[in-house]
């Protein structure tokens, strides 16, 4: 075993030798290959949600994080206007920092290496936060096979895969297809979003009627990926939807923007 360690020190120290690297954010260079591309500093200062949050749509009460107060109470919007087909939003960070940039390079970029860091991120969150026995199945939001071909991988289904071991007698079901290409959401806004993502997805077979269905997704800006699937999935049957994302839009939110 200590043989085993030193060679990987070893291993590890000329690698960084010859390949260095160096933090996204600083450029401050990387001594572990923990993860490959951020320094310890920048990726925890990246915010995290803590308590007070809306156990509906997940995001932290302005103003009341870290000043004590432990319990987590619905927001307004969601008191007034509760999603008909997501029961909660989980989310373990804000979409911003060393996390954003993180989850575009692993979306966009071909990092995928970047699933590990994610994965230990949403984890963490999922110890503190989420019943383990609470769910039947993690269904990750799919991609259109055109899409998942060009990229080589679908992210979420690579987290669905890296936290399906903290959710004990679950299993990993991906019947839910996107069953037309899309354009990319981020790149949309208003009704033209809205209308891209409409009749985009469908459920295959019977698998999941009856089921408690955990949904998994990257991020969650205004929320429209995860409305449409959660939609369909209600179509087939299945018990209730929660949804689990890395991060979550907080800044700058919309009164429709719930989840």
């Amino acid at each position: 075993m200590e043989v085993k360690q030193e060679w990987r020190d070893w291993n590890l120290a000329l690698k960084n030798l010859v390949f260095p690297i160096f933090c996204k954010i600083c450029g401050e260079r990387l001594l572990t290959d923990e993860n490959g591309f951020f320094c310890p500093r920048c990726w925890e200062s990246s915010p995290r949600i803590e308590r007070p949050f809306c156990p509906l749509c997940g995001r932290p009460h302005a103003g009341l994080v870290g000043i004590g107060s432990q319990s987590n109470f619905p927001c307004a919007d969601c008191r007034a206007r509760p999603h008909p087909h997501i029961r909660r939003v989980y989310g373990a960070a804000e979409f911003d920092g060393a996390v954003a940039l993180g989850i575009k390079l692993f979306k966009f970029y071909g990092r995928e290496r970047m699933v590990k860091p994610l994965t230990d991120l949403l984890k963490d969150y999922i110890r503190r936060e989420m019943d383990p026995e609470a769910y039947d199945v993690l269904v990750p939001v799919p991609l259109h096979r055109v899409r998942e071909r060009s990229r080589g991988y679908n992210q979420s289904r690579l987290l669905a895969q890296g936290v399906l071991g903290e959710f004990s007698g679950a299993s990993l079901d991906e019947s839910l297809r996107r069953i037309r290409p899309t354009r990319t959401q981020s790149l949309l806004t208003g009704p033209v979003r809205e209308a891209n993502i409409r009749g985009a997805f469908a459920v295959m077979g019977y698998s999941l009627t009856g089921k408690g269905v955990l949904l998994v997704d990257d991020v969650v800006t205004t929320g429209g990926t995860v409305q449409e699937c959660a939609r369909v999935l209600h179509r087939a049957g299945v018990k209730w939807v929660d949804v689990l994302a890395v991060a979550l839009t907080v800044s700058g939110l919309q009164p429709n923007d719930k989840t």
